[in-house]
């Protein structure tokens, strides 16, 4: 009996010293019970003017966060022999934010600066830069900063390192003035489900872009069930609260001798100069420029939408896994959010 007290004594010691883990490793518990699980859009352009169908369409389905893409970090193109990294393709503001909205800035880095990049100052970069713009352009209360990488095995170090020093900078208000609970969140990709979570608070399960889209065999890249299905088995046990994103975009896949070329997104099936072979796959009969490029006959031309049945299939696979999360739209862009009902929209953002 003794020396079953010394061990318990021993035990509730051990756990007394441990220390309290920091803020980016709450459980996934503690993040769902605060968790705003509003419905939300990103908004993807560089620059910030919203028509009046777009301001209808966060009315209408009741949005209250919007994802902002700030900018982008990579290398200045003009320099390839400078390896810091350097802010590109920054939003220009030219219209008034509905002030109903929360704003969650969003800045996507490219996974190569992790490779070989100086990264000595980019979490400075990166953080200043936001509250300067927001600042310039009167975004006050900031609650969340998103990061989108598409990090891999190689750069997992590299970036979950950068992503821990982001952190504790937002907790140093001194410097920056945001709100005291301004969280961090990242995009999750399906392959990175398989992989360690980011030292963050929370992720954005990215479903879309989940097949080849250099692959000419693949029928549509943007959003595929049978795809999703591979990784998201275990979504509901990933240690990372989720919201879920699903696209709304369309585009043309251009392939030449069986090659990927570039993705077209003013292309239409409409366009005289093309034929249907098979699907959605299209051959072009007569040569034509188009977006700058010279697109010969024989090329083929595969048209990817964001399919509303398989938007649905991918839906009902993850609700039976996920609770508490948000919905969000990728991206409020009238041209493509037009093809879509109103009722369409509102099955999507449903629970």
């Amino acid at each position: 009996m003794k020396q079953t007290f010394i061990i318990v004594l021993a035990i509730l010691i051990s756990c007394q010293d441990r220390k309290t883990p920091p803020a980016e490793t709450e459980t996934k518990e503690e993040a769902a019970v605060v968790r705003d699980t509003s419905n939300a859009v990103y908004y993807w352009k560089t620059t910030l003017k919203l028509s009046d169908e777009e301001r209808k369409f966060l009315t209408d389905n009741q949005i209250k966060r919007l994802y902002l893409r700030y900018f982008d970090v990579g290398r200045d193109a003009d320099f390839q022999e400078r390896t810091e990294p350097v802010p590109i393709a920054t939003l220009r503001f030219l219209d008034s934010i509905p002030s109903n909205l929360e704003i969650i800035p969003t800045v996507f880095i490219d996974n190569e600066l992790f490779k070989t990049g100086n990264l000595k100052n980019l979490d400075s970069l990166l953080v200043e830069r936001i509250f300067k713009m927001s600042e310039t352009n009167d975004i006050h209360n900031i609650n969340e900063i998103q990061i989108d990488c598409d990090w891999t095995k190689t750069t997992e170090t590299a970036y979950f390192k950068f992503l821990q020093q982001v952190g504790r900078r937002l907790e140093n208000k001194k410097k920056i003035p945001l709100k005291t609970s301004t969280k961090l969140s990242a995009t999750i990709r399906l392959h990175q489900l398989n992989m360690s979570e980011p030292p963050v608070h929370s992720g954005v399960l990215m479903c879309y872009n989940t097949g080849g889209i250099r692959n000419p065999q693949t029928n549509n890249s943007i959003l595929s069930a049978d795809d999703v299905a591979l990784y998201c088995k275990n979504t509901g046990r990933y240690a990372l609260p989720l919201d879920v994103a699903y696209p709304t975009f369309s585009w043309a896949v251009w392939f030449q001798n069986g090659q990927f070329q570039a993705l077209l997104r003013g292309l239409t099936r409409d366009n005289e100069n093309l034929s249907l072979k098979k699907d959605n796959v299209y051959t072009v009969k007569n040569g034509f420029y188009q977006e700058g490029k010279y697109l010969a006959i024989g090329d083929e031309i595969r048209f990817e939408d964001s399919d509303m049945e398989e938007i649905l299939k991918v839906k009902k696979m993850l609700e039976n896994q996920l609770s508490n999360y948000s919905i969000i739209l990728y991206h409020l862009d009238n041209n493509n959010l037009s093809k879509y009902t109103s009722d369409e929209i509102k099955q999507i953002y449903s629970h």
